[in-house]
C-alpha cells in the first residue's frame, strides 16, 4: 500500500518528490472528473455551463459518503488497496470540485466564478465542515491504521452530506432550464442520481456496523436506506405513476437496472446477514464494499443513459 509522504518532510529531496505525487493525484483525479463533462449529451456544444455545475454539486453528496466508507474500510484491513485509492481519488475530486464550483474550472465546463450570494454562503458552510475533515483523511492515507482519524472523517460525514445537499438543491434551482428538460425527465435523473449517493452510504452504514464504531445508528440507517435504495430502483424499473415515475424508458435503461438490480440482491444477501447479527468474515466485507463500488459504476452508467435518452426525447 503507498501512503502520503509525511515521514520524510523533514528532507527537501523527499518533499519534492512527495509534492510531485500529490500534483500528479490531482491532475489524475481532474482527469477523472473531465471526462464526465465529455461524456455528458446535455453539455456538448452548450455555451451554458448549469448542467455541469448541477452534475458536479451532486456528485459531492455522493463524495460525502465514499470518503467515510473507504475510511472506514482501510482502517479495518477490508480491501485495502481498493479502499485506500477510493479514499484519495475522492478527497481530491472534492477539493477539485469545492474549488471549481466557486471559482471556476474550464477543465469541468464551469466557465467562471459564483456570484450567487446564498449559493457562495452555503458553497463556504460546505468547504468550513471539509476543511475540518480533509486533515483527518490525509491521516489515514498516511496511516491505514489511524482509527481516530477515520472516527473524525465519521464524525463529519453526516454534517457534510447535509451541507452537500443543500449546495445541490441551490445549484439545481439556480441553473436548471425548463427546456433542456422536462419535470418527469427530471424526476428520473435525480432518483437516479441520488441512487449513486445510496451506494456509498450503505457501505459506509455497514462499516460502522461491523466495526462496532456508531453500530446503532449504522444500523438504524442502513435498515431505512436499504429500502429506499430499492424501492427506487423497482420505481425505476417498472414505473411508480402515483409518483409521476415512468418505468424504464429505453432497452438500454431497462437492461441498466436489471443489472443494478441482479447485483443488488447479491449485496444484499450479506447485507441481511449483518442485520441479522452475523459475524462476518473478511471475505463478505469484502464482497460488500466492493460490490457497492461495482454498483456505483454501473449507476453512473445508468444515469448518463437516462441524460442521452432526455436529450433524444426532449
Amino acid at each position: 500500500m503507498k501512503f502520503l509522504c509525511f515521514g520524510a518532510a523533514a528532507l527537501s529531496a523527499s518533499l519534492t518528490l512527495c509534492n510531485a505525487q500529490v500534483l500528479a493525484d490531482e491532475q489524475d483525479a481532474l482527469e477523472v472528473l473531465s471526462a464526465l463533462h465529455n461524456a455528458d449529451v446535455l453539455s456538448r456544444g452548450i455555451e451554458s455551463d448549469g448542467a455541469d455545475r448541477i452534475r458536479y454539486a451532486q456528485r459531492l453528496t455522493m463524495l460525502t459518503q465514499k470518503v467515510a466508507a473507504a475510511s472506514c474500510a482501510l482502517t479495518s484491513d477490508v480491501a485495502i488497496d481498493e479502499s485506500y485509492a477510493d479514499l484519495e481519488e475522492a478527497m481530491h475530486e472534492t477539493d477539485i470540485i469545492l474549488d471549481a464550483l466557486k471559482f471556476g474550472n474550464e477543465a469541468l465546463h464551469i466557465l467562471g466564478p459564483e456570484e450567487n450570494r446564498r449559493t457562495l454562503h452555503d458553497l463556504q458552510e460546505l468547504r468550513t465542515e471539509w476543511y475540518e475533515t480533509h486533515t483527518a483523511v490525509e491521516a489515514v492515507l498516511a496511516d491505514g491504521h489511524n482509527v481516530d482519524s477515520a472516527h473524525v472523517i465519521d464524525d463529519h460525514n453526516l454534517s457534510l452530506l447535509d451541507k452537500a445537499t443543500v449546495v445541490a438543491s441551490d445549484i439545481l434551482g439556480q441553473y436548471s432550464h425548463p427546456y433542456e428538460m422536462t419535470q418527469a425527465d427530471a424526476l428520473l435523473i435525480n432518483i437516479a442520481g441520488r441512487q449513486q449517493m445510496l451506494t456509498q452510504k450503505m457501505s459506509k452504514d455497514a462499516c460502522e456496523i461491523w466495526t462496532g464504531y456508531h453500530a446503532d445508528i449504522g444500523r438504524e440507517d442502513l435498515e431505512a436506506t436499504m429500502v429506499i435504495f430499492e424501492n427506487s430502483l423497482h420505481a425505476l424499473r417498472y414505473g411508480m405513476p402515483e409518483a409521476g415515475v415512468v418505468a424504464a424508458p429505453t432497452p438500454e435503461i431497462e437492461a441498466d437496472l436489471d443489472s443494478i438490480l441482479e447485483r443488488w440482491g447479491v449485496i444484499r444477501t450479506n447485507l441481511d446477514l449483518l442485520l441479522a447479527g452475523e459475524e462476518l468474515d473478511m471475505a463478505q466485507k469484502y464482497e460488500i464494499f466492493h460490490d457497492f463500488n461495482e454498483e456505483l459504476k454501473e449507476i453512473d452508467h445508468l444515469v448518463n443513459d437516462y441524460r442521452a435518452y432526455v436529450e433524444r426525447h426532449h
